[in-house]
This record gives C-alpha cells, structure tokens and sequence, in this order.
C-alpha cells in the first residue's frame, strides 16, 4: 500500500484501469469526469485559457463551439480557437462566421480555407452527393481551395496549443496523462485537407499542361509554381499525394525551362524534384520506423494493464481470505481468529503477488511518468510521442487486439459474464436443493 504514497503509481494505477472504462461505461463522458470540474472552475474564474483547453477535449461539438467562443470574448488573441473546434453544422452561416472571424484575424493563414474546403466534402458525404473526380466539384470549393494555395503561410495553431496546455496543466494541477497530452494527437490541419490539396494541385497540373499546349508557357509556370509553392508550404503534413504533386510540379517546370534553354533554372528544378523525392522516401521510411518502435510501447502498456488487473485480483483474493477467517471466528479479536493452512498459503501467496503486480507497474509506468513531467516542467517533448502511443494501447482492453470493432468485444465480454452469472445461479440452486435433499433424508 506504500506504493500509493507515489504519485506516479497513484498515475499509473489509474492508467492501467482505464482500458476497463470504455467496457463499463459505454459513455464518451467517462473519460473527462475532471475535465467537466476544470470547465465550471474556468466559467467562474473567466478564465479564457482554461475554457480554450476545454473547448479542444469536449465530446460534444456544441459545447466545444460554446466554450471556444466564451474563451474568444475574454480574450480575442484566442481567436485561433476556432480553427480548433470548429463543426461542418448543417447551417453554413454559423461556421462561416466563425471562419470569418478567423480569416480577419490572420488574414494571410490558408488554414481557414481548407476548413471551408472539408466542410464542404462532408456536406456532400451527407447529401450522397460526391463528386467522382475533382473537375466536377463546384466553384464554392474551387474558390476556396484557390485562396488556401495563394495564402502566403499555413499556421496550424498547434504550438500555440502546446504552450497554453502547459500553462494550464501547471495552473490546476491536471494529472490526467490523457488530457496532458491530448494536443499532440493534432495535427492542426482539417481531416481532408491533404487529399483536398492533392485534388487542387492535380487540377492546377493538367490546367497548366492545357496551356503550355496552347503555347502560354506564361501562365502554365504560374499554375506550376502555385502547386510547387503551397506543397512548400504545406509540407509534410500533405501527405505522399501532395508530395508526388509537388515533384510533378518542379519536373514541368525544369522541362519549360529546358525547351526555353535555361538550363540553370532546368538544374535547380531537377535538384529541388529529387529533394521532394528523397524527402518523402525519408517520411515513409520514418512512417515504418515509429510502426516498428510501436512494439516497445505495445509490450509496456500490456504489462501496466496486466499489472492493474492482477493487483486486482489478489488484492480480492487477500480479502476473501481475511473475511473467511474472520467469519469462521465469528470476532475480530485476534486470540479467538483461527486461521487454516490453506488461509495462510493463500494470503501469503496472494500479498506476495499484489507486491510483485504493484512493482512491476511502477517499474513499467515510472519513464512515461518522468517523460510527462519533463514536458510539463520545461516543454522538452522528443518522449511526447512514445508516451502517445502507450496511452494509446492502454485503452484497448486486454483481449480485445483480436477484434477488429470493438464493440464487437464488448458485447462477447458482457455475454460472457452474464453466462457466469447464470452458471454460478445454477449451481448455487442446485446446491440449495441437494441440502434440502439431504435435510429431510435425514429427518
């Protein structure tokens, strides 16, 4: 029980319960009990901060939208809220205003363009209305994805987020790893946004094929540059598909420069493709590498859940074994407890357990611990990403790997448990009516 002095065991107790939450609960709201206090302290406090902290952790859209808004009339420098929480509603004018108050705000950041952009693709995802190829999609999107490639910068707004996490986690006092860390699960950009910008970049291509065709190799190197510009400007959060674009884009551009005989242009363009190629192999290859590394997290959130669940267990069983002697003694008094050898093997061997589960859980957690506390204390985030991925496997509850949906687990979990149930009510009759048996056999 010392190990509960410990406040990263007292952490990490918790942590190796909550794969159970999801089984028991079935509510999106069983994660966030602390979350609901920290936003009626915000409310009170006028904290903006707070309820911006809030506002990207809400489950519920509206909500979000209300707390960020709150958070915005307190403090209008956190208008960048809203490129965080904003919700493709059914009724356009309410997000346009919030994008609009975004674009006013930074002017020059194409973020609220592409948000525009997805909002529209879910529009037509819910009206069974999608467009098989991207020369059919409508001006609105056009519009808006033109203005996201002429926008000179893409600010995501996620190191903002970091910092105002840091500040409020110190602030209250927030040891929930979970929502610690629940800004590094953001990329920043809206979910669409990379194939949105591929489809773009793929339209701006074949418009400028057409006109180099017609002889206006003028406007075909405007169309090139504009692909070659935002998949600068994007980077690697674009994805392989706009990584590809962005070298289809300077390969156009070195043949122009070849046919016009510029042949220092055509080297630089040839050398800036073939660093758009290496740069994307080494982001494949760094893809694969963090799903290879994925294997220590995977192994260490196994044995924190498998820690939690056989603490559990013999701590039940250490207690089983102490009301069985207390009932067969019938008196608390020590002097009149009998205590049988199986009761002594049992609850020597179950504390032994409970001891060996309770370290092997510290052991386990304590560097994810360390790591969260180096991020809160001083920002130093180069483990934020291993500790992601152990949360991550946390939440799968152990036996689940195997089911592709999870709430195909939780119903055979829950069957299995009624079966129990009505196997020990089975034999709990049965041996109701063999003591009535042998009562009157002996009458």
């Amino acid at each position: 029980m010392l190990f509960f002095l410990a406040p990263a065991f007292r952490q990490a107790f918790r942590v190796s319960q909550t794969q159970w939450h999801y089984v028991l609960h079935m509510d999106p709201q069983y994660r966030e009990p602390g979350l609901a206090a920290l936003a009626r302290r915000a409310e009170q406090k006028q904290d903006a901060e707070a309820l911006v902290f809030v506002a990207v952790r809400h489950w519920e859209a509206s909500e979000r939208v209300r707390l960020a808004e709150e958070a915005v009339r307190l403090d209008q420098n956190l208008t960048w809220v809203y490129a965080m929480v904003y919700a493709c509603s059914p009724r356009p004018s309410e997000l346009d205003q919030r994008v609009q108050k975004l674009e006013r705000w930074d002017p020059q950041n194409a973020l609220p363009y592409l948000i525009t952009a997805e909002c529209i693709d879910v529009d037509q995802v819910i009206r069974e209305k999608i467009p098989q190829r991207a020369e059919d999609e409508g001006p609105a999107w056009r519009s808006a994805l033109a203005a996201a490639f002429q926008s000179p910068k893409l600010d995501t707004y996620v190191k903002r987020l970091k910092e105002l996490d840091r500040r409020v986690v110190f602030r209250y006092g927030v040891d929930d790893p979970y929502q610690t860390v629940e800004s590094e699960y953001l990329c920043g950009l809206p979910s669409y946004a990379a194939w949105d910008s591929s489809r773009y970049a793929h339209l701006l291509l074949e418009s400028g094929d057409m006109l180099e065709a017609r002889g206006d190799r003028k406007s075909a190197v405007e169309k090139y540059w504009a692909v070659a510009r935002f998949g600068q400007t994007i980077g690697t959060a674009g994805g392989f598909m706009m990584s590809q674009r962005l070298q289809e884009a300077y390969k156009r551009l070195g043949a122009l420069s070849q046919k016009e005989r510029k042949n220092e242009q055509a080297e630089l363009y040839a050398y800036l493709a073939g660093k758009a190629d290496q740069a994307e192999k080494e982001e494949r290859a760094s893809f694969l590498q963090r799903a290879n590394d994925g294997t220590v997290s995977r192994w260490n959130a196994s044995v924190v859940r498998a820690s939690g669940l056989m603490m559990l267990f013999f701590a039940a069983l250490v207690l089983v074994c102490v009301l069985s002697v207390t009932a067969k003694g019938r008196s608390l008094r020590l002097s009149a407890l009998r205590v049988s050898r199986l009761a002594v093997t049992l609850g020597i061997g179950s504390a032994t357990g409970l001891l060996l589960s309770s370290a092997l859980l510290y052991m386990s957690y304590r560097p994810y611990a360390e790591s969260l506390q180096r991020f809160v204390r001083t920002g130093e985030g180069s483990q934020i990403r291993e500790l992601n991925e152990f949360l991550d496997y946390t939440l799968v509850p152990l036996g689940a790997q195997g089911f592709r949906n999870r709430m195909d687990f939780v119903f055979y979990f829950w069957l299995g448990v009624t079966a129990l149930c009505v196997v020990a009510l089975l034999l709990m009759a049965a041996r109701h009516f063999q003591n009535r048996r042998q009562a009157k056999a002996a009458a």
